[in-house]
C-alpha cells in the first residue's frame, strides 16, 4: 500500500522518518510504499491534505482542530506527550510586560494558526482578556528573536530549539509557559484511505511513528546533528541537541483525555472567532481501538 507522508521542520518525528532512512525500515517490513513530501510550514497540510498529495499527517494540535473545522475528514493515530516546559512567551528583560495581563494592546510574534494560537489564547482567558485585545504578528521562528529585540514586537511566543537558544543568549525572560496553560502535543492524523486499509496497517504505521520518536529520545545529539543538516534553520547541533533534551518524547494512541483536550482546544477557538464552525470531536475517532501503547 502506498502512504503520502507529509513532514514540516516542526514536526521532529515525522522529519526524522523522512530524513533518517532506517527509521522507515517497520513500514517496509509491514508492506507499505512509503511516498514523503517535505514543506517548509504546518499551514501548509490542509491544501496538500485536500489536494491528496499528503495522507499522513502530524502536526500541532491547532493545525487538526483547523483542518476538521474546514472539512477535512480527518482520524487520529497518535500523539506525543505533553510538552510541559516546550515553549514560553518572551519579553526583553527591560520591558514593562510583567505578567499576562500587561499584554492587552501589545504587539506579539508568533506562527499564527499554530499551536501558538491556542496557547495564546488560553493566556488571554485565564486573565480576561480576548484576542482583539492583543495585536497579531505573524511570524517565523528565525526571525522572531531579531524582531523582538528590535523593538518590531513586545512580546514572543517561542518554541524549542528557539526558546533554548534565545535564553542562553540573554538579556530576555519568561512571563509565561506553556505546559502551566495548556498541554501543548503533537498530534498525528490520517485521511479516510488509510483508516480503510483496516486495523493492522494503521497499527504498523502508529509503530513506526513510536518507534521513530524514542529513536530520537534515545539518541539526541545524533538527532541533534540530523535536525541541524535537514532543517538548516541556522541553529547549530549543539543548540539543536540542548533543546532536544528539555522535551518529552513518546507517543500514544488517542484516548479520551486526548479526544477531550481537543474538543476544549476547538470550543476556545471557535469562542474567539477563529473557527467557522463548531467541531465534533468525536468524527475523528478510528472505527476500532488501538491498544494505548507508549514507548
Amino acid at each position: 500500500m502506498k502512504i503520502r507522508i507529509g513532514a514540516h521542520p516542526s514536526n521532529l518525528t515525522l522529519t526524522a522518518l523522512t530524513h533518517y532512512q532506517p527509521l522507515q525500515q517497520l513500514l517496509l517490513d509491514a508492506g507499505f510504499e512509503p511516498e514523503f513530501l517535505w514543506y517548509p510550514e504546518g499551514k501548509m497540510m490542509h491544501q496538500l491534505a485536500v489536494s491528496g498529495k499528503v495522507n499522513v499527517i502530524g502536526t500541532g494540535t491547532t493545525r487538526a482542530v483547523v483542518a476538521q473545522a474546514e472539512q477535512v475528514q480527518l482520524a487520529y493515530i497518535g500523539a506525543s506527550r505533553p510538552r510541559r516546559s516546550w515553549s514560553a512567551i518572551l519579553v526583553t528583560e527591560n520591558a514593562p510586560i510583567r505578567r499576562a495581563e500587561d499584554l492587552a494592546g501589545k504587539r506579539i510574534g508568533f506562527i499564527e494558526g499554530s499551536f501558538q494560537t491556542y496557547f495564546l489564547l488560553a493566556t488571554l482567558e485565564q486573565v480576561g482578556l480576548k484576542y482583539a485585545d492583543i495585536v497579531p504578528v505573524n511570524l517565523l521562528p528565525g526571525a522572531s528573536l531579531a524582531a523582538l529585540q528590535a523593538g518590531e514586537v513586545d512580546a514572543w511566543i517561542a518554541m524549542d530549539p528557539y526558546l533554548s537558544a534565545a535564553l542562553a543568549g540573554g538579556g530576555l525572560r519568561k512571563i509565561q509557559d506553556c505546559g502551566d496553560v495548556i498541554a501543548n502535543r503533537s498530534v498525528f492524523w490520517v485521511l479516510p484511505e488509510v483508516v480503510a486499509a483496516g486495523e493492522g496497517k494503521v497499527r504498523a504505521l502508529f509503530d513506526a511513528l513510536v518507534a521513530t520518536d524514542a529513536w530520537i529520545g534515545a539518541h539526541l545529539t545524533e538527532a541533534g546533528e540530523l535536525f541541524a543538516r535537514v532543517i538548516a534553520n541556522g541553529l547549530t547541533p549543539e543548540e539543536w541537541t540542548r533543546g532536544l533534551h528539555g522535551r518529552e518524547w513518546g507517543i500514544s494512541a488517542p484516548d479520551e483525555q486526548l479526544f477531550a483536550e481537543q474538543q476544549a482546544e476547538g470550543d476556545l477557538l471557535f469562542r474567539h472567532g477563529l473557527l467557522a464552525h463548531k467541531i465534533d470531536i468525536n468524527a475523528t475517532r478510528l472505527p476500532f481501538q488501538l491498544d494505548a501503547v507508549e514507548v
